[in-house]
């Protein structure tokens, strides 16, 4: 059962949104470590030596430093990504006259016709 145009957006931009927070949850300690070596390429022996000094000294919330931009940055992205591909598969389909549930796939007889104006 196809779900509602509108339904299906909301549910694309949430799984965007989600994707986003859980891409910055898991790799913002790395990057805050990538970014600490980088600005004091001196400062430590390599990025184990700085993932542990960081978390000694300012704990797991000196690791997520600089989260709030990059959960903006991320979600919004991922948000409108998510989105415009569902639409975007939306419009194919509609184009192609495939139905809602049919699985997109490249098919050289469907791209023929898509290019073949009556």
């Amino acid at each position: 059962m196809a779900t509602h145009p509108a339904i299906q957006a909301v549910i694309d931009f949430t799984a965007g949104a989600i994707g986003g927070t859980a891409c910055v949850l898991s790799g913002q300690p790395f990057d805050t470590a990538k970014v600490k070596m980088q600005t004091f390429p001196t400062m430590y022996r390599g990025f184990i030596h700085c993932f542990i000094s960081t978390f000694r000294q300012v704990g797991l919330r000196g690791l997520y430093k600089g989260t709030t931009p990059a959960l903006v940055a991320n979600i919004s992205e991922n948000a409108v990504l998510f989105l415009s591909y569902g639409l975007c598969q939306d419009a194919v389909r509609f184009m192609s006259r495939v139905d809602k549930g049919t699985e997109l796939r490249f098919d050289t007889d469907i791209s023929v016709q898509l290019f073949v104006f009556p």
